[in-house]
């Protein structure tokens, strides 16, 4: 499985998100991690909208321990949406190479086998649903947009002296 799924996000990293990247840097002058980071937060969103009905359901049924459990399970998502853009955020201030593709690849794997399953799954067309399947693609746009190079500097031409 690991050696069918290196190429596949290979592919995926340099041909369809470095060049969304370089697009929304050029022409909305964010960076990568700014831009993932913005697709964690709506990210976010669309996991409290994703669970919104369950919980409200156990609410309205006076369900006490299956509102504490989808409750806990809301803030659980929220957590870990939150650690990624703080890595993301702690990554822009650093001045080193980038380990995102390398160390994000079995989340990224995850997260495609989550966000196929989904959308194999004839209850889409609800809104938790279809909020689910907003929450995964967004965070899958993040992870993504997250591993990709910073644009290289560009190479400036320089006479080399010959010594005589």
């Amino acid at each position: 499985m690991r050696e069918k799924f290196i190429p596949i996000d290979d592919a995926l990293i340099e041909r369809v998100f470095q060049p969304l990247a370089d697009t929304i840097s050029y022409r909305i002058g964010l960076d990568r991690l700014s831009a993932a980071c913005f697709c964690t937060d709506i990210a976010s969103m669309g996991w409290i909208l994703s669970q919104a009905r369950g919980l409200s359901d156990a609410v309205l049924g006076l369900d006490a321990s299956s509102a504490f459990l989808r409750l806990l399970l809301l803030l659980l998502g929220l957590v870990a949406l939150a650690g990624l853009r703080t890595v993301f955020r702690r990554l822009s201030r650093a001045n080193r190479a980038n380990p995102l593709r390398l160390i994000m690849r079995p989340h990224r794997a995850v997260l495609l086998v989550m966000l196929g399953a989904r959308l194999v799954n004839p209850n889409v067309l609800s809104l938790s649903g279809m909020a689910d399947v907003a929450m995964l693609g967004s965070a899958g746009v993040a992870l993504y947009l997250a591993a990709c190079a910073a644009r290289p500097p560009e190479r400036r031409a320089c006479a080399v002296q010959q010594p005589a």
